[in-house]
């Protein structure tokens, strides 16, 4: 319970006042786990407790750097390093995640911008929420943002992020596209898949939800899904990456099936801004092709702390 309601309904109760004694406050924790949370989350972009990390996605045959997608971390000063997972959705219900959204934004083309000026101009897409999707005014907002942007941006939405509000949503989405922002699919088939969403949305990119990357190898399933899915995209004009790809068994089966590109801790595991520039550099030294790509990626240079693997990433 908030503070807020916690007033009110201390206040009145069937048109009388109630009364809190002191042994009542004391066998009460000052604030649930969850309300604790959500009071840091609400200063967390004003004091720098945000940051960035992105995930290399190259190309299935030359293994050439593409893009990156980009996600948000949130170091607590107490509870150490928080990943999406576990606080995009107490930011949808505080009603702070457009203020994230816009601030994970505006740091990505700073970011981005930093990347080309080394000389790696790259793609960078943000995922978006489903309670932004159909917002007018962030619509407005984000356009404006983007224009300015070293290179393509890309937004990433979930398959049933229509849902609560379609026409709202394919509007805004519509205008991303004329606008020139590549629309992903994200995480596709772990929700509940509609062909006649996938039929009407914008999308020039399909991301095949890394569950079914995982059991190329083992399941007979999971590589008929996969296939059957890469062939769907490409008919309806859409390139497609993987999500998750972990072993090079997967990697080989991902480009006999033709799928474009792909994302996965085999990769590399998603950096902070001086390790992907790091990651960069090294591979052009190398001459990375897929052939010769060393895997996994070295651990982060000297000095440079490592975004290890949290709640929300996609290998």
């Amino acid at each position: 319970m908030t503070l807020a309601i916690g007033l009110a309904a201390g206040l009145v109760i069937g048109g009388k006042a109630s009364r809190q004694t002191a042994s009542d406050n004391a066998a009460r924790p000052a604030l649930e786990p969850e309300d604790a949370l959500a009071s840091d989350l609400d200063v967390a972009v004003a004091r720098g407790q945000l940051f960035l990390v992105h995930q290399p996605k190259t190309h299935a045959r030359t293994g050439e750097v593409v893009g990156m997608e980009t996600l948000v971390r949130w170091q607590h000063p107490e509870r150490g390093l928080i990943g999406p997972n576990d606080f995009i959705g107490l930011a949808e219900e505080r009603g702070e995640i457009r203020r994230i959204t816009e601030w994970v934004v505006r740091q990505a083309l700073i970011e981005q911008r930093s990347l080309a000026l080394c000389g790696h101009k790259l793609a960078c897409s943000v995922n978006i929420s489903a309670c932004l999707l159909a917002d007018r005014e962030f619509g407005r907002w984000l356009l404006d943002a983007v224009r300015g942007a070293e290179g393509p941006f890309g937004l990433e939405i979930t398959e049933t992020a229509m849902i609560a509000d379609p026409e709202g949503a394919l509007a805004n989405l519509r205008a991303f596209a004329e606008a020139g922002l590549r629309i992903a699919i994200d995480d596709y088939g772990a929700g509940l898949s509609s062909l006649a969403y996938l039929k009407q949305l914008p999308a020039q990119e399909l991301k095949i939800d890394r569950m079914f990357i995982h059991g190329l190898s083992t399941s007979h399933r999971d590589p008929l899904l996969v296939r059957s899915t890469i062939d769907l995209a490409h008919a309806l004009g859409m390139e497609v990456t993987a999500e998750g790809v972990d072993s090079p068994a997967a990697m080989a089966l991902l480009r006999v099936m033709g799928c474009d590109h792909m994302q996965g801790f085999l990769i590399a595991k998603p950096l902070r801004l001086g390790e992907l520039r790091a990651f960069l550099d090294a591979r052009i030294e190398r001459g990375a092709t897929p052939e010769n790509i060393e895997f996994p990626w070295p651990t982060a240079p000297d000095g440079a702390p490592s975004a290890r693997r949290v709640s929300g990433d996609k290998g």
